[in-house]
């Protein structure tokens, strides 16, 4: 079975210049398509991390190199399970494939975090992605692909004379600005991924509300309130589990048809086939991962002293730089399938990982703190919660239409800047503590 699968190769790894593709040839084309690429340069930056935290460079150092080295990390590991999920040929298994693995790299960093007891930290960390993804990946989306329109123009021959129209390679497309676009997307994808953040919004806002009004009404130390809290949290994120698994099942049982269209992106493009065989992905997704919470766990050591050192604040630091890790890769391909004509495949991108991160990493995290014995909790705090909820208001008011246009993307933007701006004045002493 797995020789039989080997051997199903893209037209890309295909491209070995002998007349005969074998499977190891296939996975080695592969896994050369994955790691050519222009952010693998980065990669230059894993080994000066590695060094810098042994020869003592710094924190600053040991932070920003590793830092960087996980962007290209990210995508490949998210290449290796694009990878495994077409290699599946199980739109089932494909899909929990891709919910599960995700946002492995957030995962990642938020169970290192986590270790560390860093617990403010990992709150700030997963408001971050969902903010960036709401606010600046669906934005920039909306924008550039406002702006930006395709049009086939006719190939001009070296006589500088049109070739004949009935040739189809006599017809390219080519990206230009254009005025008085306007995109249009199903509204139930986006409406469903809507809906379900403001079941996360609810479910936060209403624990933040018991700790802080059950403490001033009922006059409860702060230190018991907290140990009553934990046990509201873990329960509550049991409830948001299962409703992240009814979602699940609602898109690839009971609605399969309805959203395999959307996230065609109404285009009549054949599926492909996948670059390397089913035991390479898996290897290469297990050496990813293992590499990705090496990095990460350097990263996440030096948090505090590149907080005393290059006085940057923790919130930024949380909110705004590491979700640009694990989010880096969805920005371009959200950006490249707006400029497409495809928005509803940028929806499905930037909400549907919003949607990951609220109903699945969150209280995952709450429950791998049960696990490790961290006070991790869904008290989210009033402002950070506050910046949730109307983040979330105010895409629900973007997409209700189900209608797109470069003046909505670059509001989208601006609110982003706006929260940017906020935590970067937000003095640390007002979140940043660590719990043993």
């Amino acid at each position: 079975m797995a020789a039989n699968i080997a051997l199903t190769a893209g037209p890309e790894s295909c491209k070995t210049g002998t007349a005969i593709t074998t499977p190891i040839n296939s996975d080695i084309s592969g896994v050369k398509g994955m790691l050519l690429h222009p952010l693998s340069i980065l990669l230059i930056c894993l080994p000066l991390g590695v060094i810098s935290e042994y020869v003592q460079w710094g924190p600053t150092c040991v932070f920003f190199f590793n830092f960087f080295a996980l962007v290209p990390l990210a995508k490949i590991l998210g290449d290796a399970t694009e990878e495994l999920a077409e290699g599946l040929k199980n739109d089932m298994l494909a899909g929990l494939l891709n919910a599960t693995f995700g946002n492995a790299v957030e995962m990642v960093i938020m169970v290192n975090t986590l270790r560390a007891g860093l617990i403010s930290m990992v709150k700030a960390t997963l408001l971050g992605s969902v903010l960036s993804n709401l606010l600046l990946v669906l934005g920039m989306s909306f924008f550039f692909g406002g702006i930006v329109g395709h049009v086939k123009k006719k190939k001009l021959g070296s006589d500088s004379k049109a070739l004949p129209t009935s040739d189809k390679e006599a017809e390219e497309d080519e990206t230009e600005f254009v005025q008085e676009k306007v995109q249009s997307f199903s509204k139930l994808n986006a409406m469903t991924n809507t809906s379900m953040l403001l079941l996360a919004c609810l479910s936060f806002s209403l624990v933040t509300v018991f700790y802080s009004q059950a403490a001033e009404a009922a006059g409860v130390p702060k230190e018991e309130m907290e140990e009553l809290l934990l046990p509201v949290s873990r329960f509550c994120s049991i409830i948001i589990m299962m409703a992240y698994a009814a979602y699940i099942f609602f898109q690839l049982v009971t609605h399969k048809e309805a959203s395999a269209e959307e996230s065609s992106g109404g285009g009549d493009d054949e599926a492909e086939e996948p670059r390397v065989s089913i035991p390479c992905a898996i290897a290469v997704m297990i050496t990813c991962t293992f590499v990705v919470a090496y990095a990460s766990d350097l990263m996440v050591n030096s948090l505090e002293g590149v907080v005393e050192n290059a006085h940057i604040s923790s919130h930024f630091i949380g909110i705004i730089l590491l979700p640009i890790v694990g989010n880096a890769c969805e920005h371009a391909s959200a950006i490249r399938f707006a400029v497409m004509d495809k928005p509803g495949l940028s929806i499905g991108i930037a909400v549907g990982s919003s949607t990951q991160i609220s109903l699945f990493v969150v209280p995952f995290a709450v429950l791998a703190g049960w696990v490790l014995d961290k006070p991790m909790d869904l008290n989210l705090g009033s402002l950070n919660t506050t910046v949730m909820c109307i983040s979330v208001v105010v895409v629900l008011s973007v997409v209700v239409d189900g209608q797109s246009n470069w003046l909505q993307g670059y509001l989208l933007m601006s609110c982003y800047l706006i929260a940017a701006i906020l935590y970067w004045y937000l003095p640390d002493a007002a979140v940043h503590h660590r719990h043993g």
